[in-house]
């Protein structure tokens, strides 16, 4: 066991200036094996050094210099070369998981584990888990976090800089994005956060790290204030939900007939992706909507009914037509590029390879601009539109909240959360049938002959 140390306050450069200046150093217990260390100096005014202490066992033990103590109102600390007590304190823990992951790779004969090691085995079990969730992950992480410096750092030798440092250049956009481009929205930062701290912590406990190495993970991977706000209800009047219908339509059929489906029943993307061709019912008038996969645990009701106007009945008919009742109702034609001929001038070019079923709301970005565009309706528009003015549309139209949350496959809670404006007017709108007037009733005078 280490040796028990005389604690003495070295958070203060005032504290520190009154310890008597001696050949060993004075040493404080930071967690577990590790000592901070303050060697003061022996010449008047001059500051004093930090210094790391480990215990290797068997009265052994190893220490490094960490930098000077800003002792000097003159040369206040900067965190590189001039450390105050905190970031002496978070230097040392760094040393300390440095040594520990050189000791591994050495047991482990030379093999490191790297934050990008610690992602891919995360993106591969959530994938085995749920192909859907991810393949969602995988594109948040592949982007944001394998494309950065931050993959290359060695799990255990992470310190919060690094993880402050990447949190900093998060920004939206593709490949190549500009570092003045704009923030990421702060519920898909959470998004990226979450799957982020996941894979650390689960490589973390693998590797049997620290428990101070945990902490920074779930420090520094905390999630932004507000990330829980909604973003701002965008209701769209029938009107629009049309012109973006034959917009969509005209665009493309088969994203016509997605955006169709979006539309008529509010479901939410992964939802209309599961749609089999048995699930849409015309004879009944209705389509067999699948249960989110929002949650945990088995849900006892795994479709509800949504009626649909015979309209949409007669557009979805020929996607039905002759086809198995386990295939999915909407389909798309993938494509793949075809290589151009330099020396014939002939441009690259795309060809239908194969039709898939719809996967994921990624697959929507493109058509969906264009079709907003075509529409002339306001650019900011997203696809979740579509739900939010069905559920507004059933309210308005005095469905009981219950009905309206059974339908669109969430809870009355989350009804009276996000939609209390609309079930108010709707409330409202059924009260003024119970209007009495307090006015006395006219009386009709009747004339004799």
């Amino acid at each position: 066991m280490p040796a028990k140390v005389r604690e003495v306050s070295l958070n203060a450069p005032t504290a520190r200036m009154k310890l008597a200046p001696r050949t060993k150093p004075y040493y404080r217990r930071v967690s577990g094996d590790l000592h901070l260390g303050y060697y003061r100096a022996r010449t008047r005014g001059a500051a004093g050094t930090w210094i790391a202490r480990r215990y290797l066992g068997d009265g052994q033990y190893e220490t490094d210099a960490l930098g000077t103590a800003d002792d000097d109102k003159a040369k206040p600390a900067d965190g590189i070369a001039i450390l105050d007590f905190d970031q002496a304190v978070k230097a040392a823990e760094a040393w300390r998981r440095a040594k520990l992951a050189e000791e591994n790779a050495e047991k482990a004969g030379a093999v490191v584990v790297t934050i990008r090691a610690a992602v891919e085995t995360y993106i591969a079990t959530r994938k085995a888990k749920d192909a859907a969730a991810g393949r969602d992950a995988e594109l948040r992480l592949t982007h944001h976090v394998l494309a950065a410096p931050l993959a290359a750092v060695d799990l255990l030798a992470l310190t919060d800089g690094d993880l402050s440092r990447w949190r900093d250049g998060l920004r939206r956009g593709g490949r190549g994005v500009k570092a003045d481009a704009a923030p990421l929205a702060p519920a898909t930062e959470a998004r990226l956060l979450n799957d982020l701290r996941a894979a650390l912590t689960a490589a973390a406990r693998k590797a049997k790290a620290p428990a101070d190495l945990l902490t920074i993970i779930a420090e520094g991977m905390r999630a932004p204030q507000n990330h829980n706000q909604a973003r701002e209800k965008q209701n769209l009047v029938d009107a629009d939900v049309r012109k973006l219908v034959e917009a969509a339509t005209a665009h493309d059929a088969d994203f016509g007939a997605l955006v169709l489906v979006l539309a008529a029943t509010g479901a939410r993307m992964g939802q209309v992706a599961r749609i089999t061709v048995a699930d849409f019912q015309p004879e009944a008038r209705r389509v067999m909507v699948p249960a989110s996969k929002k949650g945990t645990g088995q849900k006892q009701i795994t479709h509800k009914a949504v009626p649909l106007p015979d309209d949409v009945i007669a557009r979805l008919r020929p996607l039905a037509a002759g086809r198995a009742g386990h295939e999915s109702l909407l389909m798309r034609w993938h494509h793949r590029q075809v290589r151009g001929d330099k020396a014939t001038g002939t441009l690259p070019t795309w060809e239908r390879v194969e039709r898939r079923p719809w996967t994921g709301g990624d697959e929507m970005t493109r058509p969906w601009r264009a079709a907003v565009a075509a529409a002339k309706l306001p650019a900011g528009l997203v696809p979740y539109c579509l739900r939010h003015s069905s559920i507004v549309r059933g309210l308005r139209a005095g469905l009981p909240v219950s009905l309206v949350a059974k339908v669109h496959d969430t809870s009355v809670a989350m009804i009276e959360k996000h939609y209390g404006a609309w079930i108010v007017d709707a409330a409202e709108e059924l009260l003024r049938r119970a209007v009495v007037p307090m006015a006395p009733a006219a009386v009709a005078s009747i004339r004799r002959a």
